[in-house]
């Protein structure tokens, strides 16, 4: 059984154990966003990078085996910058926003998409949640405000945006009528800036995969007159019309959550053309964004590991790889069974729920399925190995069964790397 330092921590593991199996085992977190705990390395986003003290050089920790007296540094100025070089590396190929522009222009910062969502759903209860989060309880955010929101709506580039001044106001007046506003809670509070990707000036032909999404009605305008609030008909009608463009994990995004901590700039790395920006929407409950990937594989290893009939794969080579399906099937074809496990498996936004009655669809089905006591429908979870202080809290290092002990599952958790 080999003997090995990891940050000067002394640790014993059996022969075959990868260094960070061995780094869990002594509580030390190894950032990863293509490890799956019973899964093969596949050594693809390179985020987990230490230094092999011995060698002098950088070796992948989900995948390099422990051997006989290794000095290995987890944290040294040089891993940092080697790690922050390779998300920089894949934000430079990554299309898509974070936040929507509505948001970003928006004075208050109110995630308006979450809170048309919310609207949509008719849970008002959420929707002012989100006013309470971005302004506070003491008055309505809007006002003062010169309406910068509705310039930066992205529908406005092809016809007349949405109106989010009044679905704002609906959403605080019915918060007002049933007394959710609590004078002075969270006056002043601002909310936190985190990394936010953007894609910039639309080329030609993305402003209708956003429209795909939205209502085709015209813009709803209130019967009361200008200064009048939505009936409820109304802010449904015009709440349809919101195209959605902000990313539907950006708070459990992997990727986001190390650009914080890494301190990553977006455009570092600035292709000559970007790719253009793809829903594929062929699926009931999975919204598929091919330009969000980072090709870890682990939606591929999920489907094969459920024994998907088709499930996804590799097509293409080189710098033009990309995931699809066999034989250009249809997503819904070929996902039937898995499509909460590819989620919850996709370290980005690539894959993500539709909407929240697509996530209900689909934790509904795991569990259905689960019930059958089928080890091919067995959840396997993903995991983020780093804490950081956005998102989903990351799953902290900490002592594990076996590292590698066959007794404690398998390989004990492999390793494996992905947008």
């Amino acid at each position: 059984m080999p003997k090995l330092e990891i940050d000067g921590r002394a640790v014993e593991v059996p022969e075959g154990t990868r260094i960070l199996q061995a780094a869990k085992k002594i509580g030390v977190a190894i950032p990863t966003m293509c490890y799956m705990e019973g899964l093969d390395p596949f050594t693809s986003c390179m985020i987990c990078l230490v230094k092999d003290e011995g060698k002098n050089k950088l070796v992948p920790g989900c995948s390099a085996p422990c051997e006989e007296g290794m000095k290995i540094t987890t944290e040294s100025d040089e891993v940092k910058k080697s790690r922050k070089f390779t998300l920089e590396l894949l934000f430079s190929d990554h299309v898509g926003d974070c936040e929507a522009p509505c948001h970003r222009v928006c004075r208050s910062h109110i995630n308006i998409p979450l809170m048309i969502r919310h609207v949509q759903e008719e849970d008002m209860q959420g929707a002012v949640e989100v006013l309470r989060d971005a302004a506070g309880n003491t008055g309505l955010p809007c006002h003062g405000c010169e309406g910068g929101c509705e310039p930066g709506c992205r529908r406005g580039k092809a016809e007349a945006p949405v109106s989010i001044r009044n679905i704002v106001r609906y959403v605080h007046d019915w918060g007002e009528k049933n007394e959710k506003w609590v004078a002075g809670e969270n006056e002043g509070r601002k909310p936190e800036k985190r990394f936010n990707c953007a894609i910039g000036k639309l080329k030609e032909g993305e402003i209708d995969v956003f429209l795909g999404e939205a209502s085709p009605i015209g813009r709803v305008e209130p019967m009361g007159g200008p200064e009048a609030v939505y009936t409820k008909e109304e802010v449904e009608a015009e709440s349809s019309r919101c195209m959605h463009c902000d990313c539907r994990k950006a708070e459990t995004c992997s990727l986001r959550d190390y650009a914080d901590l890494y301190g990553v700039k977006q455009r570092e790395y600035q292709p000559d053309d970007r790719s253009k920006h793809e829903q594929i929407r062929q699926h009931g409950d999975i919204l598929y964004e091919p330009e969000k990937c980072i090709k870890c594989g682990l939606c591929i290893r999920v489907t094969e590991l459920h024994k998907e009939r088709l499930g996804l794969t590799w097509i293409g080579r080189g710098f033009d790889i990309t995931i699809a399906t066999p034989f250009n099937t249809e997503l819904n074809t070929a996902v039937t069974t898995t499509a909460a496990d590819c989620v919850d498996a996709c370290p980005t936004a690539a894959l993500s729920y539709r909407d929240p009655h697509a996530e209900r669809r689909a934790m509904e089905l795991r569990k259905r399925l689960g019930g059958f006591g089928s080890p091919a429908v067995e959840v396997v979870q993903p995991v983020v190995s780093v804490p950081v202080v956005f998102g989903r809290p990351a799953v902290a290092a900490a002592p594990s069964h076996g590292c590698g002990d066959e007794k404690g599952g398998g390989n004990g958790g492999g390793c494996g790397c992905k947008h």
